[in-house]
């Protein structure tokens, strides 16, 4: 299961919901099964009937579902889909395979470590805890030298 999104609150009395998106993918689709981790660790499947974006989220209604009753269970659980489903390219990433990463300079000095990845209408940045502050870095090629098992960047002026 990855991880696609948060339900961050209920919509209406209807059983609406609000969604966090976490995934830099279009995963919520009408009649997708997406899966609701509950408390117990057990995935719940729900069937989307629609999604629209609102802001900052999006609003979903699940088939068989027409009660704020019913959904208010969900509020602040994550979402997941099943699989990877979506092909990208070799120099492309999803979220989580950043996440946790070591980030060093060229010169083989460890940064930190990547707490998650924002982002932002310019592109992504890497969210990077050093051994004294939280550092934003743009995750793009002028700056990101390789990404394998751990993430090279290039000096900053400023930023580091």
């Amino acid at each position: 299961m990855y991880q696609i999104g948060k339900i961050v609150n209920t919509h209406g009395i209807k059983g609406e919901v609000h969604i966090f998106n976490l995934s830099d993918f279009n995963r919520f689709r009408m009649n997708e099964t997406i899966y609701v981790e509950l408390k117990d660790h057990a995935y719940k499947p729900l069937e989307i009937e629609r999604v629209r974006p609102h802001k900052n989220v999006l609003i979903v209604k699940f088939k068989n579902i027409d009660n704020i009753n019913d959904v208010l269970k969900y509020k602040g659980l994550f979402v997941y889909s099943e699989e990877k489903n979506e092909e990208i390219e070799d120099d492309e990433f999803y979220y989580d395979e950043l996440i946790d990463k070591e980030v060093y300079l060229e010169n083989g000095e460890k940064i930190g470590l990547v707490l998650s990845v924002i982002e932002v209408p310019q592109g992504h940045l890497l969210e990077i805890e050093t051994n004294t502050k939280k550092t934003l870095i743009p995750f793009r090629k002028e700056f990101v030298v390789s990404v394998t098992n751990t993430i090279v960047i290039k000096s900053i002026e400023g930023l580091l």
